[in-house]
């Protein structure tokens, strides 16, 4: 739950996940994660996390995979363990921040991002579109992500994010240009979504069962 004026807690009732939620009746905010890590248990975040994927499969929606959100990986080598477990069990794949996860899983012949991943949310305002265009043009062979977070600066978002919501529309100004999409195609990048993934992850996961 990081965002400081829109916070969110579980789907399981708090009563049955206590080491998820905060004093406040909340999911941990992102500054207090090592604390929330100290002292979660395993079998209540299962718990919930199956809930959540339960609740997405009960809609019209088609998830592609795992993301435990704003680039961790369960910060703990079980949780990290759980979540790909589950991944398997439904049929996703999983999408990872570090190095060591994402080598673990590659030496599973399971596919995922081989460079480290860009936070949209780290980099300067002003050079942001020059510094874009140049990491695409300079984008190592293989399979790289970006955590780009585009949105419209809309009344709604400013008052969500007050300090930072202008990192929202500047993504979504330089992603949707005509200079991205010609870098793109000069540098020959193929855009994936997860869903190609995701199938090699159910090849490989099947035929390991």
């Amino acid at each position: 739950s990081d965002v400081p004026l829109y916070r969110w807690g579980s789907l399981t009732s708090r009563e049955k996940v206590p080491s998820l939620i905060d004093e406040a009746g909340f999911f941990y905010s992102y500054e207090r994660i090592p604390e929330f890590l100290a002292q979660v248990k395993l079998s209540e975040l299962e718990v919930e996390f199956r809930a959540q994927i339960e609740a997405v499969l009960a809609t019209s929606l088609k998830p592609t995979h795992l993301d435990w959100h704003c680039l961790y990986n369960g910060g703990r080598a079980d949780i990290f363990e759980m979540t790909v477990k589950l991944a398997k069990e439904y049929g996703l794949a999983v999408r990872v921040f570090d190095r060591s996860t994402g080598e673990a899983l590659r030496r599973q012949g399971l596919p995922t991002n081989e460079h480290y991943v860009l936070d949209s949310y780290k980099l300067d305002i002003v050079e942001k579109s020059a510094w874009f265009a140049r990491a695409l043009r300079e984008l190592p062979i293989g399979l790289s992500e970006w955590a780009a977070h585009p949105a419209l600066g809309t009344p709604e978002m400013q008052a969500i994010e007050p300090e930072s919501w202008q990192a929202r529309p500047t993504d979504f100004d330089f992603l949707t240009s005509r200079e991205a999409r010609e870098i793109i195609e000069q540098e020959g990048i193929v855009l994936l979504s997860y869903k190609p993934l995701q199938k090699v992850w159910q090849e490989r996961c099947s035929s390991t069962t």
